[in-house]
């Protein structure tokens, strides 16, 4: 992105346009990404549902034809596709000494978005500019909130049913990183050192990127 290009719209949705938007595109991840989001064991309750699409188009997000065709354009239509067809799910989880948050980030075929929860079931959406890189993009926040926050630590896991293992990221004392494995259950993780280019790589293995 150019410096005189405009930032991305940071896009607030309500938990039943979350839910609308699922169930626009109803693409073959739509439960998985339901199930990230926590929203899955309402992601069939038609008035939540009808609440969102009432709430989407009141905000000229979604538009209704004369046949009664709903349809969604710009950035939320990338939100719908973002959510339904999605092909990796990755999952940050953001600590400090005081407080905890998560980070969802969504990639299908030639779009990206960056999710963050807020209070109420609602959720920040950001798309991602396409020139960059998950793993950097990735790395990108990791290294911003550990700036910020440097006694903190990121977990970042691929979202796979049953699977719930984590690479977690420390900031190291010489400025580098301490990188580990977080398994559910288990409180002590071997840490290991590593600079700027081999966290990227091990971000990479942790994403299932494609090696040319």
């Amino acid at each position: 992105m150019t410096e005189d290009a405009p930032a991305p719209e940071q896009i607030g949705l309500g938990f039943a346009e979350v839910l609308a938007l699922l169930a626009f595109h109803g693409g073959e991840s739509t439960p998985a990404t339901a199930a990230l989001l926590g929203v899955d064991h309402y992601a069939n309750v038609p008035d939540l549902v009808s609440a969102g699409v009432s709430s989407l188009v009141a905000r000229s997000y979604a538009h209704v034809d004369a046949q009664g065709e709903l349809s969604v354009e710009g950035a939320v239509a990338g939100i719908a596709v973002a959510l339904g067809a999605a092909e990796r799910r990755m999952l940050l989880t953001l600590e400090s000494p005081e407080w905890s948050d998560r980070i969802v980030l969504l990639e299908a075929p030639e779009v990206a978005v960056l999710a963050r929860p807020r209070a109420y079931g609602t959720w920040w959406v950001l798309p991602q500019p396409a020139e960059l890189p998950g793993a950097e993009a990735t790395f990108a926040l990791v290294r911003g909130h550990l700036t910020e926050h440097p006694e903190g630590r990121v977990l970042v896991e691929r979202h796979i049913e049953g699977h719930g293992v984590a690479l977690s990221i420390r900031r190291a004392g010489d400025g580098g990183w301490m990188l580990g494995q977080a398994v559910p259950g288990t409180e002590d993780i071997a840490e290991f050192p590593a600079d700027d280019d081999a966290l990227v790589v091990t971000l990479r293995a942790v994403r299932g990127d494609q090696v040319a």
